[in-house]
């Protein structure tokens, strides 16, 4: 997913994700899991954004365009 083999990535810092860290498969995995459960079967037509806080970046990147 990022290039990384079996290293934990949440020893890894990256300042430019919110999260702080990039992503590992197993948190992916964690969510179709989650998605697959009994624990969620009323949960219908929705969308789960598991990117680590990314999809914030583009509303700051808009913003950060228009002050220069």
């Amino acid at each position: 997913m990022t290039g990384q083999e079996d290293d934990d990535p949440r020893d890894a810092e990256r300042p430019g994700i919110p999260a702080g860290r990039p992503g590992d498969a197993r948190e992916i995995a964690a969510m179709i899991a989650f998605l697959a459960s009994p624990e969620a079967a009323y949960v219908t037509g929705s969308s789960h954004v598991v990117d680590g806080g990314m999809l914030l970046m583009a509303p700051r990147a808009n913003q950060l365009a228009m002050e220069d």
